[in-house]
């Protein structure tokens, strides 16, 4: 199946200058509570019973916080890069880039706007000054600066999601005659998200429940039907034909 590439990569641009946009109002909306609210008093993170009860506080350095959250940005991109790759020499099948692609469409705008619904304390105390965000009364950098970390981004994690999108994407393109080779993949991915939530946990990147929370809802989105009839409709060539098209005559193209 072919890609409508056109619309497949504005919606690309359209989705990551939104997430970044609405990022922003989160760290944003964070300065104003912190600075009108609370009088400039920053906000405590909340008690979270695995950095708490488990690992006795927050008592890593910061330092050492920011460079194994640089970790876990590297094992995020790295698990993207590498599946696109392999998908682009050994598959291109229009369909599962369409597959993931609805689920960014679905799923990232979602996340980001339900960040600004609710004020959460980031785990990171004092995250204003550590990640320098700008005042509340300028508003002008919400749609141009890029948003490397965000302050009270704390309601879902990103990384996570795509880690969980991804390594679905990757289990779909081994053809299910091939069992042991795609269990494989499969078990390679999701021991490379528990890697990632290991390294979340150890930085104090996010809450506990953010990361599980996270882990259930894009499961139960990438299982839904709606992913794969709204990906056919909008970003696959000539997708009425392959709806009538007999079973038979349809061929995946998998590794």
């Amino acid at each position: 199946m072919k890609l409508r590439w056109c619309r497949a990569l504005t919606a690309v641009v359209i989705v990551l200058y939104f997430n970044c946009v609405v990022t922003n109002l989160v760290s944003l909306r964070q300065r104003w509570y912190t600075e009108t609210v609370l009088n400039g008093t920053s906000m405590t993170p909340m008690y979270d019973s695995l950095f708490i009860d488990w690992r006795h506080g927050y008592d890593i350095p910061l330092q050492n916080a920011i460079t194994l959250r640089d970790l876990v940005d590297v094992c995020t991109y790295g698990w993207v890069l590498t599946t696109l790759l392999v998908w682009a020499a050994c598959s291109r099948d229009g369909l599962l880039l369409a597959r993931a692609l609805t689920a960014q469409i679905l799923l990232v705008p979602t996340f980001s706007i339900s960040q600004l619904f609710t004020i959460v304390p980031d785990a990171t105390p004092n995250c204003l000054d550590v990640y320098r965000i700008p005042s509340h009364k300028d508003y002008s950098w919400i749609f141009w600066s890029f948003p490397t970390r965000a302050c009270g981004n704390m309601l879902w994690s990103s990384d996570i999601t795509q880690l969980v999108v991804f390594t679905s994407f990757a289990t779909q393109m081994i053809s299910k005659r091939r069992r042991k080779i795609r269990w494989m993949v499969w078990f390679v991915g999701e021991c490379w998200t528990l890697l990632t939530i290991a390294l979340i946990f150890t930085a104090r990147y996010q809450y506990s429940v953010d990361v599980l929370s996270t882990i259930v809802v894009v499961k139960l989105a990438m299982s839904h039907p709606w992913i794969d009839h709204f990906a056919k409709y909008v970003f696959v060539k000539h997708s009425s034909y392959y709806a009538r098209a007999p079973a038979q005559e349809l061929v995946e193209r998998t590794i």
